[in-house]
């Protein structure tokens, strides 16, 4: 695993033209921004926090696509409880 993620790393920094090392912290910065968005919408979800905060953190996009998703779920459970 980590020898094909450094020959990633390797092959974006030449088909960029950038260094390795500005891979990485696009990477990291990446990474910490999905799992910050995770984060905040397990919470909304969870009804830690309230929409309007959610909203405030991530965007209303992903809030609605969230709900979107809740729905979706709560749908399916509906559709299989009553087969």
């Amino acid at each position: 695993m980590a020898a094909e993620i450094t020959d990633r790393v390797q092959e974006l920094a030449e088909a960029r033209g950038v260094a390795e090392s500005e891979i990485l912290e696009r990477a990291l910065e990446r990474g910490v921004e999905d799992l910050w968005t995770d984060l905040v919408l397990a919470r909304y979800v969870d009804g830690e926090i309230d929409r309007a905060r959610a909203i405030k953190l991530v965007g209303r996009d992903h809030v609605k696509r969230a709900e979107r998703e809740v729905k979706a779920v709560e749908d399916d459970i509906t559709w299989g409880l009553d087969a």
